[in-house]
């Protein structure tokens, strides 16, 4: 049996720092980085911060609710409707402001700006300067006062924001909702489910990044025993750039005993393009953000986990556990993911695919024999393709040698070029590769495209590379020559020029 493609572990418990259970709760503890958890507690106000062993600093501070700055010392307070923002490093207040009304939910969205919500309206306050805190729509019914908010986020482009909350549903159990807004055409999309994330992922064959939002959906009217569904659609796309990037729903496989069970919190990891589901029973769901096809499902946890965030430098999430205070990280396991897709999941494509854009091992033979499959099928473009996003498996003499020995269609250049050229695409040839283009284009009496391709880098200098170019372009063979450090032809090059 393949190991799991996940890692996930206890990294630290704040009751064993001292943090009372009652105030390890929704509201109270916050972790809005990597790099501080705050709690508040009766008398005072507890900082850990993560960066430096977990140290533990205890202020004399009274407030209902307080939250870190993700990226700087910077805490915001919050008693009643009064609002304070303070530099720890500086000892000093940088502002301050009372709300029109109660506050039922903050969170900073990044390191600039402080989203309030309050029940009826979302705000955004920057940081900068003496400006007050500005209205940014009004919920919508659909997350109105009767649903507690429990999550927001705004896109990579902050032009859309996403608003999430749970509430008793009507026939028993817990409904979710979502407001997706666009700033830009200040419109509301009212969506049916429990959590979501934006994320910026690199799409195979497009130049610009596609930024989707990812969510579970579960409607109201879907029938008992229907399966929740997994969404990923592009939006804020230039429709001059084409058609955004939008996959079918998937179901989420929810297992027999979960069937009143319900996701908390949604974490896309931006290093492997995976998301991270957290249900109310700690079952962990991770699926591909490319297909929507879920990858691994567990139950982790015994307890709920109320407050989660992520990991940018390692794509890890972390999630703390209500009462019992377990901060538990949650992590791909690269070394693993192909294997177990192919022999738990049983899903060949799915395992070229990942292996290829995350360049992980494990699907060597996959490639060998797809490669196969399509060069017997005539399919030399996408043959030329996987071998481009194998990494280095396929990119050896032999697949240069397959792709000459294959003839031209007529109309059509020959497959050795469409390779080359698929390669060159995606980035720099190999050694070996540079020569055997070198040798056709030489011979064809086209040094210019040589001398493009050396300017951009694209080509793996070389002394037999330098051999090549000599008797076509002194001078070109010489910046070969040079950049191979091949320095006694260089020296000849030199003298001949004169």
């Amino acid at each position: 049996m393949a190991a799991v493609p996940v890692v996930f572990n206890e990294v630290l418990n704040l009751q064993q720092l001292g943090v009372p259970e009652t105030s390890i709760k929704h509201g109270l503890t916050s972790m809005q980085s990597d790099k501080w958890i705050v709690a508040v507690e009766p008398t005072q106000v507890t900082l850990v911060d993560l960066q430096n062993g977990a140290q533990v600093t205890r202020r004399p501070i009274q407030a209902e609710a307080a939250i870190m700055n993700p990226s700087s010392s910077i805490l915001a307070l919050r008693s009643g409707t009064t609002l304070q923002v303070f530099d720890l490093d500086k000892k000093a207040k940088l502002k301050s402001f009372t709300m029109p009304e109660a506050l039922v939910y903050w969170k900073w969205t990044s390191s600039t700006n402080l989203a309030l919500i309050t029940g009826t309206a979302v705000y955004h306050w920057g940081l900068a300067g003496a400006s007050d805190p500005v209205k940014m729509f009004d919920r919508h019914q659909s997350v109105g006062p009767n649903c507690q908010i429990i999550n927001y986020h705004v896109s990579p482009d902050q032009k859309w924001c996403l608003l999430g909350g749970i509430s008793a549903a009507a026939g028993g159990g817990v409904a979710g909702n979502m407001q997706l807004y666009s700033i830009e055409k200040k419109v509301s999309q009212p969506l049916q489910g429990h959590a979501g994330a934006f994320a910026s992922i690199k799409l195979l064959g497009r130049e610009d990044p596609a930024q989707v939002l990812v969510f579970h959906e579960k409607k109201a009217e879907s029938a008992p025993g229907e399966p929740p569904k997994l969404y990923v659609m592009e939006i804020g796309r230039d429709p001059s750039k084409g058609a955004p990037f939008r996959l079918a729903p998937t179901n989420i496989p929810v297992p027999a005993d979960a069937a009143a069970d319900f996701p908390v919190s949604l974490i896309n990891d931006s290093k492997n393009d995976v998301s991270y589901l957290l249900t109310k029973m700690g079952y962990l769901y991770m699926f591909d953000i490319h297909t929507g096809k879920t990858l691994y499902r567990a139950r982790i946890t015994q307890e709920t986990v109320f407050c989660t965030c992520n990991q940018e430098s390692t794509g890890a999430a972390f999630g703390i556990t209500v009462r019992t205070g377990k901060i538990l990280r949650i992590m791909l396991n690269p070394q693993s993911l192909v294997p177990y897709i192919m022999s738990t999941l049983r899903d060949n494509d799915l395992a070229i695919k990942i292996a290829s854009r995350l360049g992980l091992p494990g699907a060597e033979n996959l490639y060998a024999a797809e490669f196969e499959r399509l060069i017997a099928a005539g399919q030399v473009v996408e043959a030329a393709r996987l071998v481009a996003s194998s990494g280095t498996v396929l990119r050896t003499p032999a697949t240069i040698a397959r792709f000459q020995q294959i003839p031209a269609q007529p109309g059509s250049p020959q497959p050795v070029f469409q390779y080359f050229s698929t390669l060159l695409e995606s980035g720099k040839l190999n050694e070996q590769e540079s020569i055997e283009l070198a040798k056709p284009v030489l011979q064809q009496g086209r040094p210019q495209l040589m001398e493009k391709w050396l300017k951009d880098d694209k080509l793996q200098c070389s002394e037999i590379l330098g051999d090549l170019i000599m008797p076509s372009d002194t001078g070109m063979a010489l910046s070969v020559y040079l950049r191979a450090e091949c320095h006694e032809k260089a020296i000849n090059c030199f003298v001949q020029r004169g």
